[in-house]
């Protein structure tokens, strides 16, 4: 599952998030996931509440979830509240390193 901001991967600063677009990190994850003998679905919103709704979804749909909540990972108790319904094994992924950004951002006053 990936959240907010997430479609824009490959056109966001390079620095940070490499240049790999989210159609190239999928079909990565998909081909890794084949080799396990697994299968990958996949799914993005820049919507929060869509992104709760397919996790209560989930508990029906899937043995286990990999998450990017993207921004959503640091305040979405909304989030943490659907993992918690979907009672399936989570893991929570992330392209940058989370503990380098935050209140030292420039655009935060």
């Amino acid at each position: 599952m990936h959240g907010v901001n997430l479609d824009t991967l490959g056109r966001r600063d390079p620095a940070i998030y490499g240049s790999e677009t989210l159609n190239q990190l999928e079909a990565r994850v998909h081909d890794f996931a084949r080799e396990l003998d697994l299968e990958a679905s996949f799914f993005q919103t820049n919507h929060e509440g869509e992104f709760c709704e397919y996790l209560h979804r989930v508990r029906e749909t899937a043995d286990a979830v990999l998450i990017n909540a993207g921004a959503w990972s640091h305040y979405s108790w909304a989030i943490r509240d659907a993992l918690e319904v979907a009672a399936k094994p989570a893991v929570e992924v992330h392209i940058s390193d989370v503990d380098r950004r935050g209140e030292a951002e420039p655009w935060r006053s």
